[in-house]
């Protein structure tokens, strides 16, 4: 459930991206004709970055759940289950310990940056909103990795292809 949450949180970061540079385009195009009005948002490109950034960081726990995520298959599919299951456990354990100590230190992260009162130089956001946004982000991915390691262990299947959709490639 919290990676789906994730997925539609991130959905709705790309949307408002969207809306966010179509305005941003909008407004440099008319202030051509119309001098009174300005060039841009002055928010434009960081606020873009922002819900890049999380758009990343929400989405990845689905991804990751459907199997979606970039792997070397070859060494995986070679037909060998004992190996197969030796690789998936290796890199789930790597997964989930690089995730909960980059959830770790993006928390401290967040929490001293809301401690120093920080701000953003060009809109004056305070820092800690969209750096407690990656932190959630990054939460949930080392959740849904700690997830996908003990259910390694217990010999499930890991991905969830329902989950996904099929691309043109496949």
């Amino acid at each position: 459930m919290a990676s789906l949450t994730g997925a539609w949180l991130a959905a709705m970061c790309i949307a408002s991206l969207t809306v966010l540079v179509l305005v941003d385009t909008l407004l440099a195009f008319v202030s051509r004709y119309l001098r009174f009005m300005p060039t841009g948002t002055g928010i434009g490109w960081e606020y873009s970055a922002y819900l890049m950034g999380a758009a990343f960081v929400l989405g990845a726990g689905l991804t990751l759940r459907a199997g979606l995520q970039l792997r070397v298959e070859l060494l995986i599919s070679s037909g060998k289950a004992r190996l197969a299951w030796l690789l998936e456990l290796f890199s789930c354990t790597l997964g989930s310990l690089v995730t909960v100590v980059l959830t770790i230190w993006l928390a401290r992260f967040t929490l001293r940056t809301y401690g120093f009162g920080e701000v953003s130089q060009d809109s004056f956001t305070p820092l800690w909103i969209p750096q407690s946004v990656l932190t959630i982000g990054m939460a949930v991915l080392a959740f849904q990795m700690l997830a996908r390691l003990m259910t390694c262990l217990a010999g499930g299947a890991v991905n969830n292809p329902e989950l996904g959709v099929a691309s043109a490639i496949e």
